[in-house]
């Protein structure tokens, strides 16, 4: 007779991720690698006053650094964020060409904030993001 195996429990606490890009094909492309995250919810936006907006309805926030948004840039959006007592402590992943920039350096020393250097590989995007986001 088989015994049952002690299977560790995985979380079905399902994470909300706000993806914020202006560029529609490259956020399609995002969603399409952050969508086999496990448990993840995907909310993709464009626009850096609707993220504002949407930022307290999610677990965590994926920006890229180098996307010019319509209306505000990743600096405003982000100090928006951590200036509002609601948002303050949302983790925040910064997608990035300079993540050894002095203002990166910086910022990843608040706790909550990270960063993932492009290029990055798609087919471990997800794994990459899926790591910080069960650290963070």
């Amino acid at each position: 007779m088989l015994a049952p195996r002690n299977f560790p429990r995985m979380s079905t606490k399902i994470r909300r991720i706000l993806l914020i890009h202006a560029n529609d094909a490259v956020k399609e492309m995002l969603l399409l690698c952050l969508e086999t995250i496990p448990s993840s919810e995907i909310i993709a936006i464009d626009s850096g006053i609707e993220a504002i907006a949407k930022a307290a309805e999610v677990d965590f926030i994926l920006l890229d650094t180098d996307e010019a948004m319509p209306d505000l840039r990743w600096q405003e959006i982000f100090q928006n964020l951590k200036r509002n007592s609601i948002t303050y402590s949302i983790p925040v992943i910064l997608l990035t060409a300079t993540p050894q920039s002095q203002e990166l350096i910086e910022l990843q020393k608040i706790e909550s904030v990270r960063a993932i250097a492009k290029t990055f590989d798609l087919l471990n995007l997800a794994n990459a993001i899926s790591n910080l986001l069960d650290r963070i």
